[in-house]
């Protein structure tokens, strides 16, 4: 069974010691894998350690907030946010995580229109800027997984399909596309056309599973046997991870349009245990 996963944003705004507890809980739930919502670069020590301990498999999701951006026009942005990946991949490298998520090319709240000179600069500076991530990837052991983000977040990429064409520009073997099924509600005419045009490619490495309204696996419109099948059909075996978030996380909802957060980990936890025991014959 791939490892189940979920991020600590469910309970935490963001990394520090507030977390701490938060991976043995996740264990105990059943959950084989858990994430880290990297809003800082660097896990607080008696974090990490406890991460170790519990033996789950490990993947970081970087927060690219306004100001972090490898596709900006500010030299000293594009450095800055350079440093800051590369500390997350320090990170990874400590924990033994093999994964670094994430819409890695730009900031959250980057929406504009530009020339078409200028979109195809930002187009370059976020290919070249993964390109050389890439390579300092490969010393941590890590793999990058690049995520398209819905309009309201940026407009540098929106679409399974335009991630599928950065990354082969970027041309690494360690560079592959995330697939978030929130963000894909909001911009892929048919969810599973757009899923299984990254996978023909084989270029799928991470996976979000979330739904519309950012519940859990199995609620919502999304059809979750549909595009959980063709994760099956085509043989992905990397994680399926979670990523909901408490009220005053970064995608909560304004009320509580979901379970409180244990319950909703279990539910997603329990539906995604489910399908692979049972509707994939697993």
């Amino acid at each position: 069974m791939n490892p189940l996963g979920i991020n600590l944003w469910n309970w935490c705004a963001g990394l520090s010691e507030e977390c701490l507890g938060l991976p043995e809980k996740v264990a105990r739930m059943g959950f084989t894998a858990v994430e880290l919502p990297m809003t800082q670069p660097q896990v607080p020590s008696a974090l990490a350690d406890e991460i170790r301990n519990t033996g789950l498999a490990v993947s970081l999701c970087a927060a690219l907030g306004p100001g972090r951006d490898l596709s900006s026009f500010d030299s000293a942005v594009r450095a800055s946010t350079m440093d800051y990946l590369t500390t997350c991949l320090e990170t990874a490298g400590q924990l033994g995580a093999g994964i670094l998520a994430g819409p890695l090319y730009t900031g959250g709240g980057k929406r504009h229109w530009l020339s078409p000179d200028e979109k195809k600069r930002e187009w370059m500076l976020a290919v070249d800027g993964l390109r050389e991530l890439a390579r300092r990837a490969e010393h941590y052991g890590v793999v990058l997984s690049v995520e398209p983000l819905n309009r309201y977040r940026t407009s540098v990429a929106n679409t399974a399909g335009q991630v599928l064409r950065m990354v082969e520009e970027v041309d690494a073997p360690n560079v592959g596309v995330h697939f978030d099924t929130y963000h894909a509600c909001l911009e892929e005419r048919d969810l599973c056309a757009a899923l299984e045009q990254v996978l023909q490619a084989g270029k799928v490495n991470h996976f979000h599973a979330c739904a519309n309204n950012r519940g859990a696996p199995g609620q919502g419109v999304i059809p979750w046997e549909d595009l959980l099948g063709l994760l099956v059909r085509y043989g992905y075996g990397g994680h399926i991870t979670m990523e909901t978030f408490a009220l005053g996380g970064l995608d909560s909802s304004w009320v509580q349009v979901y379970s409180e957060p244990d319950e909703l980990a279990r539910e997603g936890l329990f539906y995604l245990q489910a399908f692979f025991k049972t509707k994939a014959g697993l």
